[in-house]
């Protein structure tokens, strides 16, 4: 945890421990991925059961704001309102089916990250090792999971933390890409490295959360 934390708050200096000391795979996955994945879970159930009068109303403004809205996506109101019924209900069959429909996608965030990584890591010159991939994007998405606990409020709050949180991600792989994976900065191959990661990031990430949304849809 303390090699976490510096590396944190100096991820230019750092985060070559990543690359010096890259964890096997089950240490990754047990105590890192699997841990750190229920932030987001442990904030949505707390906003459905301990904040749940508050995530019920602004979760039914979001609604009325949609549907005052003639572009907005018939879908995503129909989903929203069987979330919001969910909740009134307090049906716990749904809601933990809910729950580990989400942690299964937290679960699957790195192992779909490490693909892009790899793959582009290779075409623009990094290091051919998985393991050290792995490795850095572990610890690029697990600030991303702990501004997770903010789906507790249903609010502009939360979005303005998942972006920063998701900033920081794509930063430290941007560091890493050089630092741990050995992509040159000559000719700003770096950054060019991050924004292709970033727009199929982007991309892919649009289609698995279309693909979420639909078995969340079916279970409601």
């Amino acid at each position: 945890m303390k090699e976490l934390i510096k590396i944190y708050l100096n991820p230019k200096e750092n985060l070559t421990y990543v690359k010096n000391n890259p964890k096997p795979y089950g240490k990754l996955f047990f105590f890192y991925v699997l841990p750190f994945s229920l932030f987001p879970i442990l904030g949505y159930l707390i906003g459905f059961t301990v904040l749940k009068d508050s995530y019920i109303s602004s979760l039914s403004k979001f609604i009325e704001m949609l549907k005052a809205d003639p572009k907005a996506s018939v879908s995503t109101i129909q989903y929203a309102t069987k979330v919001l019924t969910m909740i009134q209900n307090n049906d716990t069959v749904k809601m933990f089916s809910f729950l580990f429909i989400a942690w299964i996608f937290e679960i699957f965030k790195p192992i779909f990250l490490t693909g892009l990584v790899y793959f582009f890591g290779k075409a623009f010159g990094g290091e051919d090792n998985p393991l050290k991939v792995f490795n850095l994007v572990v610890l690029a998405v697990i600030p991303v999971w702990i501004a997770g606990i903010s789906y507790m409020v249903n609010s502009p709050v939360n979005a303005f933390l998942m972006f920063l949180s998701s900033f920081y991600m794509f930063y430290l792989i941007f560091v890493g890409a050089e630092k741990v994976l050995g992509i040159p900065s000559e000719n700003s191959k770096n950054f060019q490295f991050i924004v292709v990661i970033v727009i199929f990031y982007v991309i892919l990430s649009g289609i698995i959360g279309l693909l979420q949304t639909n078995l969340m849809e079916r279970i409601l």
